[in-house]
């Protein structure tokens, strides 16, 4: 089956189970989990009396012009099959963290509803089947939800089956050394007590939540531009110089407590609140190409390659820092007055990835918002450690639909 030559021996174990309990061949239902910034939990209806939907929108919906008329969702069912939308508050107002159960837990309770056949919550042709194969497609913030909720769907993973009701990071006092310089030049330093955050979750606020049925038999998860590691771009707009706030201002109206989650910091990684394992596999596919217009200036916060808003070595799940400058597609070299030389001397192959049971499907030459939308179709790529071939020259929807067809 090509589905499982693309995609290695763990699938082709997966649908040898599914071929010898069926004879009939399951559609593919792709079930999609949308990023920040989306009323993604409602549904209304506008003066004309169309429905308005924003997770389902959120797939087609354009910041910029050239992107007009684009639909992911109709890119990626090129070849046929169906989907489902799940939606959740990922609104500033809200200011829910990946762990929350508004978030984690949301998402997870809806995948269960797709994956049981009973649909999802919003009206669109192609409604999923129990029957189907399950494949999660996760853009943005959705990728830093999906690594929790697969990373807690292990039996022994520290928050397994557990979102929380918990807004903030726990606290714990800690020794911090203070030093300073005096006019004469001598240095004095003294300690102080401080309360500092640290990666935790406090189980007062836990939510039992069934991430081990949502995720059990997915074949596997697929991220796009995704902030596992959380992006330098929000360490800016929380810890930022002047130049930093003015950029956010023009660019981004971003507030720090709506997104402090997404900072780089080790207090906010995800992959400090998983297990050593994933309950399905992960593909990332990464962007490099900045904003079009004026909004480029954005990539101007950024260390690196970015798609205009999150670090690329963020997107891939690289081991290491999140701000860290890869060159030429996932590679970091020596440089001299900024010109890159020797052979390279870091590469995020799937042995550097910073998670267990991540791996590199593509990096390509496209945006935050075209690589929700599908606006860029054909875009440029290179090859990377470890990536996949199927669907080269495409964009993600397009990289999607063939390694899953």
């Amino acid at each position: 089956m090509a589905l499982s030559k693309r995609l290695g021996l763990s699938l082709s174990i997966f649908f040898s189970g599914i071929i010898g309990a069926s004879p009939a061949v399951a559609e593919n239902c792709y079930i999609l989990v949308h990023g920040h910034g989306v009323e993604g939990h409602t549904v209304s209806v506008d003066s004309d009396g169309s429905l308005v939907q924003p997770a389902l929108d959120y797939w087609s919906e354009a910041v910029f012009d050239e992107y007009s008329n684009s639909d992911f969702i109709e890119q990626l069912l090129v070849d046929g099959g169906n989907y489902g939308v799940v939606g959740y508050n990922s609104t500033d107002e809200g200011e829910y963290p990946y762990w929350h159960d508004e978030t984690a837990g949301e998402i997870a309770r809806q995948i269960i509803e797709i994956r049981a056949g009973r649909g999802d919550r919003f009206e669109h042709d192609n409604q999923c089947s129990a029957g189907d194969t399950f494949w999660v497609i996760s853009h943005s913030q959705g990728a830093a939800q999906m690594v929790y909720i697969a990373g807690n769907a292990v039996e022994g993973s520290p928050y397994y089956n557990r979102a929380y009701s918990q807004f903030d990071s726990n606290t714990e006092i800690q020794q911090v050394e203070t030093c300073s310089t005096t006019w004469y030049g001598s240095t004095l330093c003294e300690t102080v007590e401080e309360e500092v955050q640290v990666a935790g979750l406090n189980e007062r606020y836990a939510v039992g939540v069934d991430f081990d049925s949502a995720i059990s038999g997915v074949a596997a998860i697929f991220t796009t531009g995704g902030a596992i590691t959380g992006t330098e771009g929000v360490d800016r707009i929380c810890n930022g110089s002047w130049y930093d706030d003015l950029a956010n201002e023009l660019f981004l109206g971003r507030e720090c407590s709506a997104v402090r989650y997404m900072q780089t910091n080790d207090v906010y990684t995800v992959r400090n609140y998983i297990g050593d394992n994933l309950a399905a596999p992960v593909y990332t596919i990464g962007g490099y190409a900045t904003f079009p217009g004026l909004e480029s200036a954005t990539s101007l916060l950024l260390n690196g390659e970015d798609d205009g808003y999150i670090n690329l070595a963020s997107q891939m799940n690289c081991s290491g820092s999140a701000k860290r400058s890869l060159w030429s597609n996932l590679k970091e070299y020596e440089t001299l007055l900024g010109v890159a030389y020797d052979s390279a001397i870091f590469s995020c192959d799937n042995d550097n990835k910073g998670t267990a049971r991540s791996y590199n499907l593509a990096s390509i030459h496209t945006d935050h918002d075209a690589q929700r939308n599908g606006g860029i179709l054909s875009p440029d790529y290179d090859s990377i450690p470890d990536g996949l071939d199927c669907g080269s020259g495409k964009n993600s929807a397009g990289r999607i639909s063939a390694c899953t067809n």
